[in-house]
């Protein structure tokens, strides 16, 4: 048994082919043509949310939790370059202060406001709101300087800036 199309029905299912491949041809290059400014559930743009994340996962200290989950969790919100450091200089410090000190700390982070735009680099204030002060805390409330970069079109953080980062971001040297 053999299926005969006519030519006419052949030339329907072309062009609809044809323009199916048009449309997602489309929808394919969009994203490289018109530039989005993603915003997650939150309200908040992209490279707020991941300032947000990191700071987040950064303030957010148990005693009670192995060494490593600290940096893994804090790790999920950063670029490699970041984890790495996390790894190999903040964690060893960050475990050993909580441990000490027996730290069990969460916090609330809000998004305060883009300090610089480089591209694909960012750096946000944001406000680090802790819910339990630990030695060597002057206050509950601190304003924190978060470096993000854009990856793959995912924001990640690099690092929490030092305070001498800061005060060449806030005064700028002519």
């Amino acid at each position: 048994m053999q299926i005969v199309i006519s030519p006419k029905v052949r030339k329907i299912i072309l062009v609809t082919l044809v323009v199916a491949l048009f449309i997602i041809s489309i929808l394919a290059i969009r994203p490289l043509i018109i530039p989005q400014t993603e915003e997650i559930a939150t309200g908040l743009p992209a490279d707020a949310q991941a300032a947000v994340n990191a700071a987040t996962a950064f303030y957010t200290l148990d005693y009670t939790e192995s060494g490593d989950l600290w940096a893994t969790r804090l790790c999920a919100y950063a670029t490699d370059a970041g984890c790495r450091a996390i790894q190999d200089f903040f964690a060893p410090a960050v475990q050993a202060m909580v441990q000490k000190n027996q730290i069990q700390s969460g916090c609330t982070v809000e998004p305060v406001r883009l300090v610089a735009d480089k591209g694909d680099i960012h750096i946000w204030q944001v406000t680090v709101s802790m819910d339990n002060l630990w030695p060597g805390l002057d206050a509950p409330t601190q304003d924190v300087y978060v470096e993000v970069e854009k990856v793959n079109s995912r924001w990640l953080m690099n690092r929490i800036l030092f305070e001498q980062e800061i005060r060449r971001i806030i005064t700028p040297t002519p």
